[in-house]
């Protein structure tokens, strides 16, 4: 069983591409699996918890201050390693108003 849950936060970043900095919408989705005991893969406040901690930790925040690349592919990875205490699955990072995004599972620690 899979369960998801989505959230979203504001940040700027620059990149050597784009060096002034520009703000975007990042819609994050942290998925976790396993076998549903008693109903639950995971208890839905406790995802909430930790989602609400992640964005606590981005939202409204230069992420050049977190990242010497503040890419997408670099943002997965580091929720991926906030949360892999979980049952992860994956984590995926949008940047919705370019439509580009980044998956990642773990796949290469």
């Amino acid at each position: 069983m899979k369960l998801f849950k989505r959230f979203t936060f504001e940040a700027a970043h620059s990149l050597p591409d784009y060096p002034e900095i520009h703000g975007h919408s990042y819609y994050v989705e942290v998925w976790v699996q396993g076998n549903a005991v008693d109903g639950y893969v995971i208890r839905e406040s406790e995802l909430e918890k930790e989602c609400l901690f992640v964005k606590s930790i981005f939202d409204h925040k230069n992420l050049d201050n977190f990242f010497d690349l503040p890419t997408s592919e670099n943002i997965a990875i580091e929720i991926w390693t906030l949360l892999k205490h979980l049952p992860l699955f994956e984590v995926r990072v949008e940047r919705p108003s370019i439509g580009l995004g980044a998956v990642y599972n773990g796949e290469f620690e």
